[in-house]
């Protein structure tokens, strides 16, 4: 799903004002029933890092409009370029008997960030035959998807299976586990 580049300018513009709005109802309430004071410059500077972190939160494409990049530059942003995605059809499979697929995906919020990952083991009739899901602390988007395909890897050898068909959506580390293969084999 792509968001247009004027719904996000929306959204920033809806971000500063329900932010302003709330900082004087803040400031107000400090004032009144706590005798405190606040300082404009506080409020104004959460305002701005109110439309940053939306603006960093958003998602989509920028046309390369010179109005739309002078209101980001307003605001001390920077625009996304019109870049469309890369779309792919994908059919999943089931795999050949005396198989055991795993579909994995690992993934980290931040970099680094509090991570996790899940994984989902199919039989050759498309039956779950196990799943799991573990949460980690601090990691990195890639050592999230390293650490799903050891740990996809584990189970399936402590289930019992020695024929597995990992799918990850992680070009790396398929190319690191195929690397690896090679030089087993």
């Amino acid at each position: 799903m792509s968001v247009s580049f004027s719904d996000q300018i929306r959204v920033l513009w809806r971000v500063a004002i329900h932010t302003v709005v709330w900082s004087v109802w803040y400031s107000r309430n400090q004032w009144i029933f706590e005798g405190k004071s606040v300082d404009f410059r506080a409020a104004l500077s959460l305002v701005w890092r109110s439309v940053y972190d939306a603006n960093h939160l958003g998602i989509g494409y920028m046309r390369n409009c010179i109005d739309d990049l002078l209101i980001l530059r307003r605001f001390g942003l920077s625009g996304r370029p019109d870049k469309a995605p890369v779309i792919r059809s994908v059919v999943w499979s089931p795999p050949a008997p005396g198989w055991i697929k795993v579909n994995t995906d690992g993934a980290a919020l931040g970099s680094p960030g509090v991570g996790g990952c899940g994984g989902v083991f199919w039989t050759c009739r498309s039956f779950v035959n196990a799943c799991f899901v573990v949460p980690f602390g601090q990691v990195f988007a890639f050592e999230a998807e390293v650490l799903t395909a050891s740990l996809a890897i584990n189970y399936d050898w402590n289930l019992g299976c020695h024929r597995i068909w990992l799918e990850s959506d992680s070009s790396y580390v398929m190319q690191l586990l195929s690397i690896r293969s090679d030089q087993v084999t």
